[in-house]
Formats: C-alpha cells, sequence, structure tokens
C-alpha cells in the first residue's frame, strides 16, 4: 500500500493527479499540519477532503511536535508500506524526521513529487548539500547520519519525481522525471468568478509574509504601496495572514495560476503580475503574455 504525504494545497493537487494517472486505488495519507492546523486553509481547499475520503487511513503529523513524535508517525507509514510492497511519495525533501526514519527502510521505493520554486532554484535548500545545522548531541548525530544533508539523501534515493514544470531542471536528473500532463484551467472553481475583474492588465500576487525577516516585510510593503492602487485585483496567498488589508484584496478558491490564465484569455491582452518570489513565475514561465514582476528584486 502507497504512502503520500501531504502539506499544502498545491501538493494535494499534485497527489490527487498522481493517484489518478497511476491508478492507485488503495493508499495511507500523511497530514503535515503547521502549528496545529493546514498549513493552506482547508475550507477553501476541497482537494484536501477528495484525497483524504479515498484513503484507508489517514495520519496526521503536526510540524510543532517532537523530532522524535514525527519520527515514530514517520516510522509506522513506511513500515505500513514495506510490509504491503508499497511506495513512499512526498515533497518536502528537508524533513529530517521522515530521512532518519526512512534509514531502517533501504529497500522502500522513494519517490518525489514537486514542492514549488523550492524544486527548481538551484540556491534553495532542496540542492543543499550540508549537513543540518544542530547543538549537542543531536547536532552530531544529524552530521553522522547525513554529512550531506538530509535533503541530498532523500534526492539520491528517489527513483522517479513527478514534476509539473516540464521546461525546468528539477531535483534529480531527467531520467528519473515523470511530466504530469497539467492543465492549470481546468482548477479554476467556478466560486471564483463573480469575484474577478477580468478586465484588467495588473495583478499582485499576496505571499506568506510572516516567513520573511522584518527588514524583508519592510521592503515589501514599501514596494506594494508604490503599485497598490494601479493593480486590478490582489490575490492573496493561501497562507497569507491579513498583513496587507487592503479593498482588492481577494481569497480564491481556484489556484493563482488557473486565475491568470483566465483572465489574460479572458482580456486577450499581455498580463503584468507583480509577485514575490512566487511559484506561479515558474508554473507560468512559458506563457509570452503574462509578464512577470518580482517585488523582492526589482525595486
Amino acid at each position: 500500500m502507497d504512502v503520500f504525504i501531504v502539506r499544502t494545497r498545491l501538493q494535494s493537487l499534485i497527489v490527487e493527479k498522481i493517484i489518478n494517472v497511476e491508478n492507485i486505488s488503495k493508499y495511507i495519507l500523511v497530514f503535515c499540519y503547521l502549528d496545529n492546523k493546514y498549513e493552506d486553509d482547508s475550507e477553501y481547499y476541497t482537494t484536501y477532503k477528495r484525497i483524504r475520503k479515498n484513503a484507508f487511513f489517514t495520519i496526521n503529523v503536526f510540524c510543532s511536535s517532537k523530532i522524535s513524535v514525527n519520527f515514530t508517525k514517520f516510522a509506522l507509514a513506511q513500515l505500513m508500506a514495506f510490509i504491503t510492497n508499497g511506495k513512499v511519495f512526498l515533497a518536502v525533501i528537508d524533513s529530517y524526521p521522515f530521512a532518519l526514519s526512512n534509514r531502517f527502510f533501504p529497500s522502500l521505493e522513494v519517490n518525489t513529487f514537486d514542492d514549488g520554486s523550492y524544486n527548481v532554484i538551484k540556491s534553495s535548500k532542496y540542492f543543499d548539500e550540508t549537513a543540518l545545522a544542530r547543538k549537542g548531541i543531536k547536532g552530531f548525530i544529524s552530521k553522522m547520519v547525513f554529512p550531506n544533508g538530509g535533503a541530498k539523501y532523500l534526492r539520491d534515493r528517489t527513483k522517479r519525481h513527478y514534476t509539473i514544470f516540464p521546461d525546468l531542471e528539477n531535483i534529480v536528473e531527467k531520467d528519473r522525471v515523470v511530466n504530469l500532463d497539467w492543465d492549470w484551467s481546468e482548477l479554476l472553481d467556478s466560486r471564483d468568478l463573480e469575484k474577478l475583474a477580468t478586465n484588467t492588465d495588473t495583478i499582485l500576487l499576496g505571499t506568506a509574509f510572516q516567513d520573511f525577516s522584518i527588514k524583508q516585510q519592510v521592503k515589501l510593503k514599501e514596494n506594494i504601496m508604490k503599485i497598490i492602487e494601479n493593480v486590478g485585483l490582489y490575490i492573496m496567498h493561501p497562507r497569507e495572514e491579513h498583513w496587507l488589508e487592503h479593498s482588492k484584496a481577494v481569497k480564491l478558491y481556484s489556484p493563482a495560476e488557473a486565475v491568470l490564465k483566465y483572465i489574460q484569455s479572458a482580456n486577450n491582452n499581455e498580463l503584468t503580475v507583480y509577485h514575490i518570489d512566487t511559484t506561479v513565475s515558474y508554473s507560468l514561465k512559458s506563457n509570452k503574455h503574462i509578464r512577470f514582476i518580482d517585488l523582492l528584486s526589482e525595486f
């Protein structure tokens, strides 16, 4: 029985696609929560509910829990896969508890899938090959077990990587990459249509501002204030807290990629999208009618 480890909405969408492509009927679902809640708002994103409904059973992992607790849960899930001749699928390859537990199952097949921009940015933590910086005995153990880091260990263990970025280099070589037949337009939720200003040619994408340093937040707010009145729509990030409240801000059911394609197609003009180092700029990189401007670097 296969095991899928899921943390975000994008991951849940990709998992649903893999399940359909590989015709997987029985699977175990490991849901990773951020501080005892979904990392994305579960009430907005029905994909969580669909893949949970069809799971044989679900294991909940909380990022705020002790390493020993999450190690045990990941080990249990992998044990179930091992004894049923299954495979494990995950996106977050820098998970120390998972990598550590995986060392006990060297013959278990590990497959990975996209987490987002971390997969295609060579400076991201997914390409880091240094040991995890930890103090005391935990640091000593991590350096002994993973001298080149947990991400490097899981990259090497990956048999196949499923991607929605067919034209970009990923965390493994091309001969291990499976390109998913992906159409963002199919993911447009009809409940969003009345919220969309299709006559606009300028859009701002929000982000999880709380993930940035205070210094970066100050710079971002300054840059956003320079353009906010000139954009037609401000699409909030799934994990965005009410850091920047504005009348143009909307929270949508659809992925931003689906919305951008819909608006660009509706007005048939070039669309300018301001963003903050978002995965969307990589997802739609090949679309010549959408121009992305990164607010972290352009101002």
